[in-house]
């Protein structure tokens, strides 16, 4: 089979949009159990059908890459669906592209996108750095087994990064993603939805004071772009396996409710008043986490992506939520 430089595993949104940004630059493949994600339609990337959770198979189809982008990951509330498919797919599947990784001739090394979940979401505070542990009860119930995915995918990622003196075997500790067509669920696309319905803002009130990190989607492609470099252009230098293990996020977190006042803010000024959404402030009785002064005692230590991935400065949320903002009243107005 013919080498091509990047096996992207998952192509929902953080894959796709690492397919399309990255194709600009190598030769991409995109693999996944479902079809090609929508956005990827017109892109002309080969897309594959490919269960990781099988492993004759997935060394059979994924071919000759020369690095890997593994993104696939049970999400949820999936996974507290279906434990059996989390752990099959998060765990035995993590487990079977490192084991191709290292039978492999062609790949050079892998990149796990992971989560700053893993660090848990309640009680930080100080410079959060790549070796501050592992913390994944420290989340919501409903969190707790991606968090612990994540953890355990880090884990088997440095485990063969340790036993291998050749490949590189590192990820991505990854923000909450900003971008266009980031999931449907999440705080920052509801939060613009329901402002262009005329809707109020409803952040929980026991949640709405935790401190958030957010990354967007752009500094994730290009550190992603600049990782590969890395594995494909640099011999590998002996040392702690948590040398590739690089966060990627603003340094500075906001809160839920942070994130509402800024879409109802942004909303109001780029629509010189007509959408101003109100912010609601649901009380579901459950016991409060945290409190607004929270976020101002802890920062996310970005020196290794500084130094080593050479990316200079990061896209802050506010910036972030500016443009899609635009972008939704653009999209509206057409």
């Amino acid at each position: 089979m013919t080498e091509y430089d990047v096996a992207i595993i998952g192509s929902g949104f953080v894959g796709s949009s690492l397919a399309k940004y990255l194709t600009n630059f190598y030769s991409v493949k995109t693999f996944d159990v479902v079809e090609q994600h929508p956005s990827l339609e017109n892109q002309d990337i080969e897309h594959t059908i490919l269960d990781i959770t099988d492993k004759d198979t997935l060394f059979q189809k994924l071919g000759n890459p020369r690095t890997i982008i593994h993104c696939a990951i049970i999400q949820i509330p999936k996974i507290n669906e279906d434990k059996n498919l989390g752990y099959n797919v998060n765990v035995i599947g993590t487990q079977n592209i490192c084991d191709f990784v290292t039978s492999s001739n062609s790949t050079k090394g892998v990149v796990l996108i992971s989560s700053w979940h893993t660090y848990g979401e309640q009680n930080l505070s100080g410079l959060l750095q790549e070796n501050s542990g592992y913390r994944p009860d420290m989340v919501e119930d409903r969190a707790r087994l991606y968090a612990l995915s994540k953890t355990i995918q880090e884990c088997i990622i440095r485990f063969f990064d340790e036993k291998n003196p050749e490949k590189i075997f590192g990820a991505l500790k990854i923000g909450t993603v900003l971008g266009e067509g980031m999931p449907k669920g999440t705080a920052a696309n509801l939060f613009i939805e329901k402002s262009i319905a005329g809707e109020k803002l409803t952040p929980y009130k026991h949640s709405m004071n935790r401190p958030m990190l957010y990354a967007a989607i752009d500094d994730i492609c290009k550190a992603s772009q600049n990782f590969i470099n890395l594995i494909l252009n640099e011999k590998k230098s002996p040392g702690n396996s948590i040398d590739h293990i690089m966060n990627i996020a603003y340094p500075k977190p906001i809160s839920i409710l942070d994130l509402a006042n800024i879409v109802s803010e942004t909303f109001n000024e780029q629509t010189n008043g007509k959408i101003h959404p109100e912010i609601s402030i649901v009380d579901k009785g459950i016991l409060e986490t945290g409190n607004p002064s929270d976020k101002d005692s802890l920062e996310l230590d970005i020196s290794k992506i500084k130094t080593i991935l050479k990316l200079d400065s990061l896209i802050s949320p506010q910036e972030k939520i500016q443009e899609l903002v635009k972008q939704k009243i653009s999209n509206s107005n057409t």
